[in-house]
């Protein structure tokens, strides 16, 4: 093929365009690629977060992701309930304890139950948390450290599922279910919490549970340990 038909071919494809024009559509192709670049980032990134998990892993246990009760704070009322039950803590004192999302995670076994991972407690229990946390916030922290909430409120829906021996306290929103976040150990946590437990005495009101790893359950509702 000659020279000459190659650039007979080129004129033909472009007439009558002078070197500005070509050097625009060039441009043009540039920032069309860009744009389907950025649009592609985006739809990458996009996808990502969809497919991230729910929950965040702490010491083995699943704890609803901030996003997931971001999400749950969109559903209905909620955010307008939650925010109520947040003014009715820090008017008693207790606001500072623990954010209230904590109080209102129902546990970490949600995903396999098919529940959500938050619920509201009808208002009239909420007074039924007021000395589970002063218990918390004056005997528990000092003596062990920093805790992370598990459990908290568990609606009946919840807690008809499981087939722990301390639901019934969680579902009137007098119970938690607490890790440390410290590295202590299994038996030194045990001997603290029983030494704690007979010391405040029947008239604390202290329930106390205790399982295999460093988990525990308090509450307010009546002496007892298991």
């Amino acid at each position: 093929m000659s020279t000459g038909n190659s650039f007979t071919r080129f004129w033909a494809l472009y007439p009558h365009q002078p070197p500005g024009h070509r050097v625009n559509r060039a441009v043009v192709g540039c920032l069309t690629l860009l744009l389907a670049g950025i649009l592609l980032s985006l739809w990458l990134f996009l996808h990502l977060k969809s497919q991230e998990k729910p929950f965040e892993e702490v010491k083995g246990y699943r704890i609803a992701s901030e996003e997931s009760f971001d999400n749950f704070l969109r559903s209905g009322s909620n955010r307008e309930r939650v925010e109520a039950l947040r003014r009715y803590l820090e008017d008693r004192g207790l606001g500072e304890v623990t954010p209230v999302k904590n109080l209102l995670r129902q546990g970490d076994e949600w995903l396999e139950l098919k529940e959500p991972p938050f619920s509201i407690p009808p208002r009239n229990q909420w007074n039924n948390m007021a000395d589970t946390l002063e218990l918390l916030r004056d005997q528990i922290v000092p003596l062990i450290g920093p805790v992370e909430v598990i459990s908290g409120f568990r609606s009946d829906s919840y807690n008809r599922k499981l087939e722990h021996s301390d639901k019934a306290q969680h579902r009137n929103f007098c119970a938690l279910d607490l890790i440390p976040k410290s590295n202590i150990s299994h038996r030194e946590l045990a001997e603290e919490l029983r030494a704690l437990h007979a010391r405040l005495g029947p008239e604390s009101n202290f329930g106390l549970g205790l399982g295999d790893g460093v988990r525990f359950h308090i509450d307010t509702c009546g002496y007892r340990t298991w």
